[in-house]
């Protein structure tokens, strides 16, 4: 079901739209504003698919705030609400899916999901390339014949990387970020020649669309690039917002994490947030093995226990909790044998040894 805000000054309306769209039963609202500003905030923290917005608002008018939107997410579809037929061409200017005139009628309200439907099956059953980020970085054709696409040297691999991590970016951006200590006019015809080669080598497949260039802006066309790294991040956001309430979404999340964010890749650039996304896949172990002993399935408990230490083998509390679920599950010698091997650990790598509460087990 699509998520969607609406955004109005008149309360008359924002209950109207309300209704209609609850009666539809296509659309999920998600919160309703009379302010834009405190609508942006919301975004920011929670991801929606529509925004509804009134063009005449007296805090910040409708269009300003939809390329506010556009810079923050293009794959929201904006839907402008007006009482005057005069603003239809400008809409349509600033890609706005649809304007609606008030007062909206349900019949013209459904032409507007209709389009936003067909829009969007059109994105989600065609996306063109698959982008993988964790434990390496690889480019390959979607679909089940996907065909692995090689760059033309790793300078243009680690630029077109970086346009992937960030979505949207500048010209500005990339040149501190890649060609730090370049003169900058040499730094950009790097930036426009490597752009080249990209494009090159993904028009082998027909998918240049997946990259969009403008004066300033270089990004990727989002709906035509699946990425196992955007899919982590919100998976991990929907976990974190809603707690886990079953094992559904964090299993995919962890499925997703194959291994450090571009690992071996060495890019500066990449360090600080390899390191956020262990912490964050690290977390999610944790709260998925909490949740499986917690819902009485130990043997997955362990599961997810063993994969932390396959990150951070010093984790002594990891290892305290596999003691206790062996317990539990009254294989001592499983037990002694998890002791052994902190023991020895700890012993080897930092000289001491496991904390009292664990040695008691074993006196």
């Amino acid at each position: 079901m699509l998520k969607t805000i609406l955004v109005d000054d008149e309360e008359l309306s924002i209950k109207r739209l309300n209704k209609i769209l609850t009666e539809c039963g296509q659309i999920q609202i998600c919160n309703t504003f009379s302010n834009s500003f405190e609508a942006y905030e919301y975004i920011k923290e929670n991801k929606i698919d529509v925004a509804f917005l009134d063009i005449s608002m007296p805090d910040m008018d409708g269009m300003t705030f939809s390329g506010m939107l556009r810079d923050m997410d293009s794959d929201i579809d904006v839907v402008f609400i007006t009482g005057y037929d005069e603003y239809a061409v400008k809409a349509f200017e600033l890609n706005a899916i649809d304007y609606l005139l008030k007062p909206v009628t349900s019949e013209r309200l459904q032409k507007t999901l209709d389009k936003i439907k067909k829009k969007r099956r059109y994105v989600q059953t065609n996306p063109g390339l698959e982008v993988s980020f964790f434990n390496g970085f690889k480019i390959c054709t979607a679909g089940d014949e996907g065909r692995e696409i090689k760059l033309r040297s790793p300078k243009t691999e680690e630029l077109f990387a970086f346009i992937v991590y960030k979505g949207t970016t500048n010209r500005e951006e990339i040149v501190d970020t890649l060609w730090e200590g370049f003169d900058f006019d040499k730094a950009l015809k790097n930036i426009n020649s490597n752009i080249y080669y990209i494009r090159k080598a993904l028009s082998v497949y027909g998918l240049e669309d997946c990259i969009k260039t403008g004066k300033k802006e270089i990004g990727i066309e989002k709906g035509r690039v699946a990425c196992d790294l955007f899919e982590f991040e919100r998976l991990i956001k929907e976990s974190k917002k809603n707690g886990i309430k079953d094992a559904g979404t964090c299993e995919k999340a962890i499925e997703f994490y194959s291994g450090g964010f571009l690992n071996g890749k060495g890019y500066e650039w990449a360090l600080e947030k390899a390191r956020n996304l262990e912490k964050d896949y690290m977390e999610l172990l944790e709260e998925a093995a909490r949740f499986y002993a917690e819902s009485e399935q130990p043997q997955k408990a362990l599961a997810k226990l063993f994969k932390i230490l396959e990150t951070d083998s010093l984790r002594e509390d990891v290892h305290y909790q596999i003691i206790l679920l062996y317990m539990g599950l009254g294989k001592k010698n499983e037990a002694r044998q998890q002791y052994q091997v902190l023991e020895k650990l700890l012993r080897e790598e930092l000289g001491i040894r496991p904390k009292a509460k664990i040695r008691r087990l074993f006196q």
